[in-house]
């Protein structure tokens, strides 16, 4: 049975901005069914790891929603991570683009001049 993720990932952070917080994700599953407010948190021995949404109680934080197989579990955290790397990819191109335009718009205007 093959399970179809979109994956999108809603906000980013820079490191230390949120907490170890790097970004939040929404997930569509088969279309049919979506969960909001998957982060993508820096921290522990592995580096970058998914948190799914979760409440605080006594005991300490307990999951809301989750995947419940462990097949599931690895094809859901691989798109996200996969989702969070290709936007970071996207928003350090888009950086690199804006600093070239701000680098050429000044020598335009002086050859104007």
């Amino acid at each position: 049975m093959s399970t179809t993720l979109e994956i999108r990932i809603n906000s980013m952070y820079p490191p230390g901005q949120q907490g170890g917080t790097r970004a939040y994700a929404s997930a569509t599953i088969d279309g049919c069914f979506a969960v909001r407010g998957i982060k993508i948190v820096e921290g522990g021995k592995d580096g970058l790891f998914v948190s799914m949404p979760s409440r605080k109680t006594q005991d300490g934080y307990k999951e809301i929603c989750f995947p419940v197989t462990g097949e599931f579990r690895e094809q859901l955290y691989g798109a996200v991570m996969d989702a969070y790397h290709k936007a970071l990819m996207m928003t350090q191109e888009n950086a690199v683009q804006e600093s070239r335009q701000t680098v050429t718009q000044p020598g335009q205007q002086m050859a104007g001049i």
